[in-house]
């Protein structure tokens, strides 16, 4: 029985290095500057992210652009990054960095005041905001503490020690916060439904 299990482990350990050992080549050539390598890790991790920034920012146009940024940034941080690098979560934190700063931004013009120039593009602003559907707007009323590992899960697949990662957390913590997260939305979501 002892070397059954030995062998599963074994057969196991084997199969998940090949990812491991690819993974770890393409950071490896991406440090040194090889273009094709971070061509190749941004094609396996794009999707990702994009959906991730999708959820964060609730606009397709803005994530593509942080998206873009993110890789950017990425690509110039690569030649002082470490051997042990954990290429989903670095790459995860980079957004979810570009993600609090767009909203930074945002918050910081919506306190200036608007002159007559820009009254139609707020009105614009605002119908906008009010066709956004009711996904979004119930993600948009979560507090942050809630909303990030939610959109990091759901958007991004990432696993709850993952999530830990990027947000420098204990993964019991993101298990906590992913658990009333859910709990939030699904109140958010019926009031949403509510509302004329």
């Amino acid at each position: 029985m002892t070397d059954l299990v030995l062998t599963y482990t074994l057969e196991a350990t084997e199969s998940a290095l090949p990812g491991m050992n690819e993974e770890f080549g393409l950071v490896q050539r991406a440090r040194a500057g090889e273009m094709d390598a971070f061509e190749e890790i941004m094609q396996r991790y794009e999707n990702r992210i994009l959906r991730y920034l999708s959820g964060a920012v609730g606009n397709a146009e803005v994530a593509e652009e942080l998206c873009q940024e993110t890789f950017l940034a990425a690509y110039r941080a690569f030649p002082r990054t470490s051997d042990d690098l954990r290429l989903s979560s670095w790459l995860h934190t980079i957004a979810l960095n570009r993600a609090r700063s767009y909203h930074r931004r945002r918050r910081l013009k919506t306190f200036l005041p608007l002159t007559d120039d820009h009254a139609s593009a707020a009105a614009d602003l605002q119908q906008s905001v009010v066709a956004r559907d009711s996904v979004l707007r119930a993600l948009s009323r979560l507090p942050k503490a809630y909303r990030e590992p939610l959109l990091l899960q759901l958007g991004s697949g990432l696993t709850c020690k993952e999530i830990g990662e990027v947000l420098g957390c204990s993964e019991g913590a993101v298990k906590v916060r992913l658990m009333r997260a859910r709990q939030a939305f699904r109140r958010e979501y019926k009031d949403e439904d509510r509302e004329p």
